[in-house]
């Protein structure tokens, strides 16, 4: 009795029917078939995930002069304010008009000079809006006017995609609003903790691979530049060294300009710890009481990490005891 006789056998004693064994062959072929699908789709898919986690700016792409021409003289007189110049206009419109961002974050408002730029960039991207930050209800440099007055006074045809939020930290904004926001431009104190604080209250909001545009990342070596004598420190600096993601700067006849750009890899929370330690550095002002007991809130409940508060009350007591005993730190309203 050959081989084949034994296996119908077989499953003639199994009570299965002969088709059975006639098509199990062919069964088996699909399962492969099957299974290999299945191996390529995944496969696929975490190819893709990997290439999002890494992705990258387009290097070669010139930004300065992508659709510079929507960037009027009317606009480059009011959206500009020192170290501002002709490169940093077209590095944050080209970005945009590139990449074209749907939500976008402001956290830094002043007069409004960069919520004019954003805005004009956006005004014809379909549902795309902004929405300004800033912890103050009166414009820092001219108090006379309320934070961010330059848009309605002299572009009222933008306002239509803005939302201006001001009187408080941005977190508690953020929390009421919760959008997922894919662009941020950040711009606010210079002085630590300022922007260190700013970035661990903006990150449970963003997008994964959202882009970071960060102003000011050389103007610490400018000490006493206005007539306050506030010491800038590198914040920005040390942000756009730290910040996790592709990295687009312009070079110019010094070295880069005030300006750069992250292009943040996904799965960011990997990456909170560096963030947090940022906050050991040595602070200039120190938040409110009440502006302390709010953060606190906030990490505990946005960041599910012990070791995260940990540092966050260690940066306190240190600073708080270093301010105390030094007297030599900027009052921050």
């Amino acid at each position: 009795m050959n081989k084949n006789q034994n296996k119908i056998n077989y499953f003639m004693k199994m009570n299965l029917p002969l088709e059975a064994f006639k098509n199990s062959k062919y069964i088996f072929y699909k399962i492969m078939i099957t299974l290999i699908l299945i191996f390529i789709i995944l496969f696929n898919n975490i190819l893709i995930s990997f290439q999002n986690e890494y992705i990258k700016f387009d290097k070669d792409f010139n930004y300065l002069n992508y659709e510079s021409n929507i960037i009027s003289d009317k606009i480059k007189k009011y959206s500009g304010w020192m170290l501002y110049n002709t490169n940093q206009y077209y590095f944050i419109n080209g970005i945009i008009r590139k990449y074209r961002p749907k939500k976008c974050l402001e956290i830094g408002v002043a007069r409004g000079g960069s919520s004019i730029l954003i805005l004009n960039a956006i005004k014809d991207i379909e549902n795309s809006f902004l929405v300004s930050l800033d912890l103050n209800r009166k414009c820092y440099i001219e108090p006379q006017f309320n934070t961010g007055y330059r848009v309605n006074q002299y572009f009222p045809e933008l306002t239509k995609n803005w939302h201006l939020y001001t009187g408080d930290m941005p977190h508690k904004f953020l929390q009421k609003l919760d959008i997922t926001f894919d662009f941020v431009f950040l711009d606010t104190a210079h002085i630590t903790p300022g922007e260190f604080l700013n970035l661990i209250e903006i990150l449970p909001f963003l997008k994964e691979n959202a882009i970071i545009i960060l102003h000011d990342i050389t103007w610490h070596f400018l000490r006493e530049f206005n007539t306050n004598k506030i010491h800038f420190t590198a914040t920005q600096m040390y942000l756009m060294a730290c910040l996790h993601g592709d990295k687009l700067l312009i070079k110019n006849n010094e070295g880069i300009e005030n300006i750069g750009a992250v292009y943040l890899y996904k799965n960011q929370q990997k990456y909170y710890l560096d963030y947090f330690i940022l906050l050991l550095s040595y602070w200039e002002y120190m938040p409110s009481e009440e502006q302390i007991k709010e953060l606190r809130v906030f990490i505990k409940k946005y960041y599910n990490n012990q070791m995260y508060l940990a540092i966050f009350e260690q940066a306190l007591k240190y600073n708080k005891f270093y301010i105390n005993k030094f007297k030599n730190f900027t009052k921050f309203k």
